[in-house]
């Protein structure tokens, strides 16, 4: 007897289990387990999902007390043991559970495949969601949703290991790298924080190091912006803006001003502030005395006072355009003059500033249609794939950057004091287009080799 389809798709947003009609049978089936397999299936068809179903309750995987082929594919059925897809979702118990690799981790995919980098099969993980804001790092959930404290949809990450093989590898080979940190899991060593908190891997609550004081600790945190009351022990480090007792001594707090160390730490941030007058537009905490890029994403750091605070959906989008579109061209010029320096740096920047976009692309003030946030998803999945390890590769990716590059200016145009004109050009080699500031053509998809190949089709 055979079951009826489960289309059991895991996804990073959301987990689909839907039970349909039979492939060509009337059997009812049996209820699935928490991993979503019937609790008596005994074989299963090798592929976890079949996409070419239009039915899509019979997209997913197919089960079966007895031998044969599935219907869809015309696979050999095979026992659940011998999956490796089954085995990882009775490891996850339940849990969303995605494929990476394990040397390009920035690979994510549904189901079982090859990495697009170097052809390694993918590795089952855990999926985990935490809260993108750091200040709710310890939200922690199995399952997609919002955060409860600043109603955010929580971001996916890379749990543990679910293959029996990789799983020595939860736990990293060179705990030392965090050594330095205020607070990291014990579990997974290479988690750290500045801030108590739980661990984004495995929801273990951090802990401070092994050998590493308290006290030294402190002086690698920060002042809370507010704080204007603390404990007297340094070692606590407990800021307040309201009287009480410190969680962790219980003394009375006092202000800032009365305690010596705090408010000679208070004196040291003010005047450290006011030497840097210089700032990463979307990374504040990094600032300098003198111009110069951000070590974390390689923008043009700018005067603090230039830095610009939109307090509306339309303008947040605005700004973060910009951004985006000046990482876009320091990526473009690079691949023009066949150098990867600081790429996998301003791929990055390029996913922060879409990330900011989308939480507030369905705002009704921002007026956008679909087809923008289709774009915009559409381009920080390319980013997340441009590494800077191979130049070849990257340029590949970077036909889909200008994709959707045009269609987000087309619809909110990048500032005209800083980009007067923007010129978009079409490569007839790779059927790509790509954008630039300057009307000198420079072919990012081929640089030197044939960098005037292209035809100039529109200015914005």
């Amino acid at each position: 007897m055979r079951y009826v389809t489960l289309s059991f798709v895991p996804a990073l947003v959301g987990v689909s289990l839907l039970a349909g009609v039979a492939r060509g049978q009337t059997t009812p089936v049996s209820q699935p387990s928490a991993s979503g397999i019937p609790a008596d299936a005994r074989y299963a068809c090798p592929m976890e999902t079949h996409p070419d179903e239009r039915d899509p309750a019979r997209q997913g995987a197919y089960f079966s007390r007895e031998e044969g082929k599935c219907p869809s594919c015309g696979m050999t059925l095979k026992p659940l043991d011998e999956l490796k897809w089954v085995r990882a979702r009775r490891a996850a118990a339940g849990a969303e559970v995605a494929y990476t690799c394990p040397a390009h981790q920035h690979v994510f995919s549904k189901t079982e495949a090859d990495c697009p980098r170097c052809g390694r099969k993918l590795e089952p993980f855990k999926v985990m969601y935490t809260c993108p804001d750091p200040q709710h790092a310890g939200q922690i959930s199995a399952q997609p949703g919002m955060c409860p404290e600043c109603k955010r949809n929580l971001t996916p990450y890379r749990g543990v290991w679910l293959a029996p093989e990789m799983a020595e590898h939860n736990l990293p080979l060179n705990p030392e790298v965090a050594e330095s940190a205020a607070y990291r899991c014990p579990v997974h060593p290479l988690v750290h924080s500045a801030r108590p908190g739980k661990c984004p891997i495995c929801a273990h609550e951090l802990e401070s190091p092994s050998g590493v004081p308290e006290s030294e600790q402190a002086h690698a945190q920060s002042i809370p912006p507010g704080a204007k009351l603390v404990c007297p022990m340094e070692e606590c480090w407990q800021f307040s803006t309201e009287p009480g007792e410190c969680p962790k001594c219980g003394m009375k707090l006092k202000p800032i001003a009365a305690v010596d160390w705090a408010n000679a730490k208070l004196t040291q941030a003010r005047s450290a502030e006011a030497g840097a007058a210089f700032v990463c537009p979307m990374h504040s905490d990094q600032t300098s005395a003198t111009r110069g890029t951000c070590p974390i994403c390689g923008m043009q750091l700018v005067a603090r006072e230039a830095v610009p605070k939109p307090t509306s959906a339309p303008a947040v989008i605005t700004v973060q355009m910009d951004y985006l579109m000046e990482h876009y061209l320091e990526l473009q010029k690079r691949f023009a003059s066949d150098r990867t320096k600081d790429v996998a740096l301003h791929a990055l920047g390029l996913v922060g500033a879409v990330d900011e976009i989308l939480k507030h692309v369905d705002d009704p003030e921002a007026k956008l249609p679909p087809e923008f946030a289709a774009a915009a998803r559409a381009l920080r999945a390319a980013a997340i794939k441009t590494t800077g390890d191979k130049l070849d590769a990257d340029r590949v990716t970077f036909v889909e950057f200008g994709t959707a590059m045009r269609t987000l200016v087309e619809h909110v145009r990048p500032d005209k004091e800083r980009y007067p004109k923007i010129y978009i050009f079409h490569c007839p080699m790779t059927k790509g287009d790509w954008l630039q500031s300057s009307e000198e053509m420079a072919n990012p998809f081929y640089g030197f080799k044939m960098l005037k190949c292209g035809e100039l089709q529109a200015t914005r």
